[in-house]
């Protein structure tokens, strides 16, 4: 499940080349068979997906413990597996490739929800299997794919959250307005003293805007595009040089981030470079350095203390803006045959993704209850549209 001690350090040598907060250590590899606990190749049969940084650590346990609870593994009771956004050793790589499946040709590793959802819609195949067959996805349908029916499915697996982070005693104002922060990433605005903080330039950072978070903060602050002023940065992560040193931060940074993400990161997860704990999860890192949540019109991004701490349901009206978000499997959409329950899902993959009631097949996402608790575990909050297409 691990990494040799020799590949350890090369790779933390690496993490210190680049700049980074905090140092690499032995770290989980992707996919993993749960009986071997070491790196595994998809067979050309078993389910794999690719995409959102937000869930892949989620996607990571749920896949882990599927296939650890099913002995039987051939063509009829396939595996699933999810490729992390990054190399889970360094969330910073952004170059890697990755091989998704025997027979399938290697393909750069997709890093968010929009390289996940084209990688998946280039349908390669092997053996008469797609190489990818779903994509994990932490935005809604875009407006440039807004046929439900004619090509593929958002299935809903979870709840989260967005909101933006700064550093622990910096900069910024304990709360910014909606109209605030469109004015930071348009960069109307380029002064923490223009929004009630310190006479200070601020540093907006954001990820891709093809990402998941990167999309959804746009459109949740009404622009198109990031302004000329913000600087582009892995998404979900405090510990890359623009945000500082281990031993200072940088007090300026603003970026948005994933509230289940920075939940797990937080309070559920070993440093990077340490085994988790006894309580701690399996896979993902402590990844969030100096950075801790500011208000939305004075609405908190958490509620709860410690690994109690939930995403606030209150964010679903900050400042006249929802905040909360579905996280998705984007799969194709099938037509509804004799041994399927309706239209939408393929049934190859309603052992998976199908909802929890209301159906012959259920998902085991939505319905098993380790599932379920792995999904709070992993910071997110459960949905009763668990299973659910759109």
């Amino acid at each position: 499940m691990r990494t040799h001690k020799s590949l350890s350090l090369i790779l933390a040598g690496a993490l210190l080349a680049a700049g980074t907060v905090f140092t690499a250590g032995a770290a989980l590899a992707d996919p993993i068979s749960p009986k071997t606990k070491k790196a595994v190749l998809p067979k050309s049969y078993d389910v794999v997906g690719v995409g959102s940084d937000t869930d892949d650590s989620l996607l990571d346990q749920l896949s882990f413990n599927y296939d650890g609870s099913h002995k039987t593994h051939n063509k009829t009771h396939p595996y699933i597996y999810s490729w992390d956004a990054t190399p889970p050793y360094n969330p910073l790589i952004t170059n890697s490739v990755i091989k998704p499946k025997g027979g399938c040709a290697k393909i750069g590793r997709p890093d968010g929800s929009g390289a996940g959802i084209a990688a998946f819609e280039n349908p390669a195949k092997t053996s008469g299997h797609f190489c990818l067959d779903f994509a994990r996805s932490a935005s809604y349908r875009p407006s440039s794919d807004p046929d439900p029916l004619g090509k593929n499915l958002y299935v809903a697996l979870a709840e989260d959250a967005e909101s933006y982070a700064v550093s622990a005693g910096g900069s910024a104002p304990a709360s910014l307005t909606i109209a605030q922060l469109k004015n930071i990433y348009s960069c109307a605005v380029t002064n923490w003293s223009a929004v009630g903080g310190k006479n200070a330039a601020i540093s907006a950072l954001a990820p891709l805007a093809t990402t998941g978070v990167g999309k959804f903060w746009l459109q949740s602050l009404g622009l198109k595009t990031f302004g000329p002023c913000v600087v582009t940065v892995q998404q979900n992560q405090g510990i890359s040089k623009q945000f500082g040193t281990a031993a200072k931060a940088n007090p300026n940074v603003i970026v948005p981030y994933s509230v289940g993400k920075y939940i797990a990161q937080r309070y559920h997860s070993a440093k990077p470079g340490k085994k988790p704990g006894k309580n701690q999860n399996l896979f993902g890192a402590d990844e969030h350095g100096h950075l801790v949540f500011g208000k939305v019109a004075g609405i908190a991004a958490t509620v709860g203390t410690g690994t109690a701490t939930k995403i606030n349901k209150k964010l679903e009206k900050a400042g006249g803006v929802n905040l909360t978000r579905p996280l998705y499997d984007v799969v194709w959409y099938a037509k509804g045959t004799a041994s399927s329950d309706h239209d939408g899902i393929p049934t190859y993959l309603e052992q998976f993704f199908a909802p929890a009631r209301g159906v012959k097949v259920k998902g085991w996402f939505c319905a098993n209850k380790q599932a379920q608790k792995d999904i709070v575990n992993y910071g997110f909050l459960t949905t009763p549209e668990c299973g659910l297409g759109t």
